[in-house]
């Protein structure tokens, strides 16, 4: 696929129902830095601004506000409002209408290059596959908590957001005030009557391997930590100086996993999300060599120790 980036005619859907309007600004700015945003349409039933509270696992949760939210932020950056109403109750039937949006856009504006789908519905894939096999770049935008590996594949590229619609929830949740007392209260009483034992020697030692295995532990994950020594150990064995190129490893690892981008782990560029990986190829050291005619500029690759 030719590189879009920074050329690109980019149309954003965005299932206002599955994702909170507080990301609005990452998702605008985000895109602003890829190319030229020519459709902005955010969907859902509206008529849930005027609805009544929910009651969800035994607690009423206004969720009202999410979308009276999206319908604030919609005016604040000119984006189109679609309307799909909900015809059975706790069903979301946005991510159809997204769906008939997306396709719509594919064949009444082609010359639109990317198409970027915020949702944490998985049931996007197909779509995300569909645009891409009709040569579009397809840019994912969702929860990392709740965005699993396959759905993210199916896309060009992966951003994790900022902002979770079940954080935005939780402070929504109402509950009687007199009852988180009588808990405390129950609480502390038990506490009094069956004071805590303390931790044997051996159970302090098992807590301590626990925590220094989760330290030991890749934020990349197994999977992805074992693809990346894979494509390190092909570079070097094709390399005719037996390196691998941050610029190829980054391109290769991106093919496999749509959300290997340094964004979504702080980092600005491909370098310095090697970095804070080097720790976890002790087999591999770091090495820079200057671009001719370039005084400020390295290529950067890994060598064998």
């Amino acid at each position: 696929m030719e590189n879009f980036e920074n050329n690109s005619k980019i149309a954003i859907l965005i299932d206002a129902e599955n994702i909170s309007y507080k990301n609005t600004q990452q998702i605008i700015e985000t895109m602003e830095q890829k190319g030229k945003i020519l459709v902005k349409m955010v969907v859902a039933d509206w008529t849930k601004i005027t609805g009544s509270q929910t009651k969800t696992n035994g607690k009423y949760v206004y969720r009202t506000k999410q979308i009276d939210g999206w319908r604030t932020e919609a005016s604040r950056h000119s984006m189109t409002a679609v309307q799909q109403f909900s015809y059975v109750v706790g069903k979301n039937t946005s991510d159809i209408a997204l769906t008939i949006q997306a396709m719509k856009i594919l064949y009444e504006k082609p010359y639109i290059t990317t198409f970027c789908l915020v949702s944490n519905d998985s049931d996007f894939t197909r779509l995300a596959q569909e645009l891409r096999e009709q040569n579009k770049e397809v840019i994912g935008m969702g929860e990392r908590s709740r965005a699993i590996q396959e759905f993210v594949n199916a896309f060009s590229e992966f951003i994790y957001l900022g902002e979770s619609i079940e954080e935005e929830n939780l402070d929504l949740v109402q509950e009687p005030v007199q009852e988180e007392i009588k808990v405390e209260k129950v609480t502390k009483d038990k506490a009094e009557d069956n004071p805590t034992p303390q931790k044997s020697s051996k159970s302090k030692k098992k807590n301590s391997k626990k925590k220094n295995a989760k330290k030991d532990e890749c934020f990349l994950g197994q999977e992805k930590l074992n693809a990346l020594k894979k494509i390190i150990e092909n570079d070097i064995e094709s390399s005719d100086e037996s390196v691998a190129y941050y610029s190829s490893i980054g391109n290769r690892m991106k093919s496999q996993f749509a959300d290997f981008i340094p964004a979504n782990y702080d980092c600005k560029k491909i370098s310095q999300l090697m970095a804070k990986i080097l720790p976890y190829l002790p087999e591999y050291v770091e090495h820079k060599e200057p671009i001719p005619n370039n005084p400020h500029g390295y290529l950067m690759m890994l060598k064998r120790k």
